[in-house]
Order: structure tokens, then C-alpha cells, then sequence
């Protein structure tokens, strides 16, 4: 997974960041699960806390933060709803 802070204003193009990653990054490095934030979560020593992110998990039950999966049949990251987190748990969707 890796969390996003995306400028004011703009939005997330799943189409076009899939592309980005494509040619930027091997395909054991694409990240799989996406999390847009309004801002990264930082400790006193302005440290990231991504222990705190891992431990929360990609579940859009648990997780407020939009979340944004993968998907190679369409090459574009798509919004993780309950019905597609449901299809990774019982491993329809594959990732």
C-alpha cells in the first residue's frame, strides 16, 4: 500500500497513475492498495507513521481514508469498496 496526499484542488486519475507506475516501476513494485490522505501522519520527530498504516490495514470498514485498488483488467486504480475488499478476502480478485 502507499498513501497519497494529493495537492488542493486536484483528484486522483487512476488511469493515468496506473500508466505513471507502469513505466516507472517493475511489476513486483505496483502498489496494490492505494490511500488518499489529507495529510501524512507524522511523529514528534517528523518521522512517517507507517506502523500506525499497517497496522489499520486496507479494510474501507476500519480505514476513513478513501481507498484504491489495482486493477490490471482495466490497468487503472478503482475505488475499495466493501463488495470488492469482499472479492480479495475470498480470492476472487486476485492481487
Amino acid at each position: 500500500m502507499a498513501a497519497l496526499v494529493l495537492r488542493p484542488g486536484c483528484r486522483l486519475d487512476g488511469t493515468a497513475l496506473y500508466r505513471h507506475v507502469e513505466q516507472l516501476l517493475p511489476p513486483y513494485a505496483w502498489p496494490r492498495f492505494l490511500r488518499l490522505q489529507e495529510q501524512l501522519a507524522m511523529t514528534e520527530t517528523f518521522k512517517q507513521q507507517k506502523v500506525r498504516l499497517a497496522q489499520e490495514g486496507c479494510d474501507p470498514a476500519r480505514v476513513p481514508d478513501p481507498l484504491f485498488l489495482l486493477d490490471e483488467a482495466t490497468k487503472a486504480y478503482v475505488p475499495l469498496g466493501p463488495a470488492l475488499w469482499e472479492g480479495v478476502l475470498d480470492g476472487r480478485l486476485r492481487i
